[in-house]
């Protein structure tokens, strides 16, 4: 019931494991978490910043090169201006100092690939390595310059990709009209290459870094992976160039932010950033992976959870290994003390410490023995006690059968042939212990039974008979005072009724006759029928037991006769067929022998 009511244990083991874990590896884990999440944010923060740098420092580089550009181009206009303005425009093409002057420009600037002067009908002579003439794209270019510079503008197209040298090459057309005193006299005009930028952007490209430049429609400008992308491509499907090109041209400032990218019909997650160029409504943008970007916190974060697994890992097993220097002398512990529980006391404990433990397992010791001899004596002592208790109730029954020669040592035979007869039913041997006791005491009540009447050597009257009979409720009136015999009660009352119900004193029968009874009966009726009396001699024990086997189911038991048959087919009654004679008792005038004390059972 105890163990019932303390439920479900949980062992100290997994207790001490627990509180180790949550005393070292939990804190660890937590500072190990808030570290990792600072360190996470830094790195972030980091990488921000860097993104940032990057795309200022491109975007300033960027507005320095095309404004040193222009200036270029503004210096050859304004040398070229009044030596056109000078000739005839037919003569454009041909005039010597105007073709030097277009050939030392374009042979001091590498940047230019190609000028030209064109009169009112868009002719003239050019100079540089690459004709643009000979390129679609670049001649309607110059054509929409030369509608502008007629119309009195000046003019500069949207990035180019040329092919050159094998490789493609953004370029701008940038042109300026010719006119004297509001008369349109012509166009000067120049191809410019944007290689250089694309080199900027390469110098970024070692980082990890995709950069490339838009202009204020969203169209690529130049880019450091020509390869995958060509000047002019649309890029407004991009969310950080829609970003940018929100600000219709008048961004300011630089701006970083997570989106997604579509490649190869995947969702990629990039980081990116775009950062204006001033007075050319262009933006630099750099962007990355954010896998790769935030590479640094990934490999941190993974880091940081293989450590702290292996941490977790070790403390578990140095936690079990010293969990176990605790729990294995409490197991060994728990062990003693169950053997006690199941009344072993001979167990010792065995454990060699120097701490408490060992204080513990030498007390224990030290108890066990304690207890040990304290159990011995008591069990000595009740066993006395019990011997003592038995000796004075054969005693008493002896008392009792004295005051009839003829029946003396009934008691004690009735006594051993129940409890022969309990054992060979397979009652259990406290049940053989109230059968001994009740059958020791069924006829204490013949104490109060006058001597005339119990030694009467003739039959009895009737009167006579029904005082005898009272001898049952007698015993039953003098043991019960005693409450430790409660339970033997029934059979001393009862043990004269009958299955039929024509017993006494109360008539009771079949299953209203406890088993007890039912055993003692048949004993007693058995040491009855083979024992002398006054009025016949005793019988063999064949023939007691033909007689009793025939009273089987009517005033006895039949299960029980079957066992006292079964008893003597085993020889178990065979000690009292022969035995020494005991001066106890007189000579019975048997032709078989003489009927021995039995033997106290121990």
């Amino acid at each position: 019931m105890m163990r019932e009511g303390i439920g479900r244990r949980f062992r100290i083991l997994y207790l001490i494991i627990l509180i180790l874990f949550g005393t070292s590896v939990v804190p660890l884990w937590f500072y190990g978490g808030k570290l990792m999440s600072i360190n996470r944010e830094r790195l972030e923060t980091q990488e921000n910043v860097l993104q940032l740098t990057i795309s200022h420092s491109l975007a300033q580089q960027i507005t320095l090169y095309i404004e040193n550009l222009g200036q270029q181009l503004k210096e050859f206009f304004d040398t070229v201006e009044p030596l056109a303005t000078g000739i005839p425009a037919s003569r454009y093409g041909s005039e010597p100092d105007l073709r030097r002057a277009l050939e030392s420009f374009v042979a001091d600037r590498p940047n230019v690939l190609y000028a030209t002067v064109l009169n009112q009908e868009a002719r003239g002579g050019w100079a540089g390595g690459y004709n643009a003439a000979e390129d679609a794209f670049l001649r309607k270019a110059l054509e929409a310059a030369f509608v502008a510079a007629r119309q009195g503008e000046e003019y500069r197209s949207n990035p180019i990709s040329i092919l050159r040298n094998n490789l493609n090459e953004p370029v701008i057309v940038m042109a300026r009209p010719l006119r004297v005193k509001g008369e349109f006299l012509g166009m000067v005009a120049a191809v410019v290459t944007l290689a250089p930028l694309i080199e900027r952007l390469r110098e970024v490209q070692r980082l990890g870094l995709e950069a490339y430049i838009v202009d204020n429609s969203g169209r690529l400008v130049a880019s450091n992976d020509p390869d995958r992308t060509v000047s002019g491509m649309d890029m407004v499907g991009i969310p950080i160039v829609q970003k940018f090109l929100a600000w219709r041209g008048r961004a300011q400032a630089t701006e970083t932010s997570l989106f997604n990218l579509v490649r190869d019909g995947k969702s990629v997650p990039m980081l990116g950033t775009y950062s204006p160029i001033l007075n050319m409504s262009w933006g630099v943008i750099v962007q990355k992976r954010l896998s790769d970007a935030y590479y640094m916190v990934s490999q941190m974060r993974d880091e940081t959870v293989r450590w702290g697994v292996l941490m977790i890992l070790l403390s578990l097993v140095v936690g079990a290994l010293a969990a176990k220097t605790i729990t294995r002398p409490i197991d060994t512990l728990t062990q003693s003390v169950q053997h006690i529980a199941q009344r072993d006391f001979s167990h010792r404990v065995k454990i060699r410490s120097r701490t408490e433990i060992g204080v513990l397992a030498e007390t224990f010791n030290q108890m066990a023995e304690v207890i040990e001899d304290y159990i011995d004596s008591v069990q000595k002592a009740s066993e006395e006690n019990r011997q003592l208790f038995m000796d004075t109730l054969e005693m008493i029954a002896a008392a009792v059968d004295a005051k009839d020669p003829y029946t003396k040592g009934h008691s004690r035979r009735v006594a051993q042939y129940s409890v022969i007869l309990a054992r060979e039913m397979g009652m259990s041997e406290r049940d053989v212990d109230m059968v001994r006791i009740s059958a020791t005491l069924h006829d204490v009540g013949k104490i109060g039974v006058e001597d005339r009447i119990l030694k009467k050597t003739s039959v009895l009257t009737n009167e006579e008979y029904k005082v005898m009979k009272r001898h049952t409720v007698m015993g039953y009136e003098i043991v019960r005072q005693v409450k430790r015999l409660a339970e033997m009660l029934p059979a001393i009352r009862w043990h004269h009724e009958s299955l039929n119900g024509n017993g006494y004193p109360d008539g009771i029968s079949g299953d209203e006759i406890p088993l007890i009874v039912r055993i003692i009966s048949v004993a007693d009726a058995f040491d009855a029928i083979t024992t002398d009396r006054p009025y016949q001699p005793g019988a063999a024990f064949p023939r007691a037991l033909d007689v009793l086997r025939k009273l089987a189911g009517t005033k006895y038991d039949p299960i029980v006769i079957d066992a006292l048959l079964s008893a003597s087919e085993k020889g178990k009654l065979d000690e009292f067929r022969t035995r020494p004679h005991d001066p106890f008792f007189e000579p019975r005038a048997l032709g078989w022998s003489s009927v021995p004390v039995p033997v106290r059972d121990k």
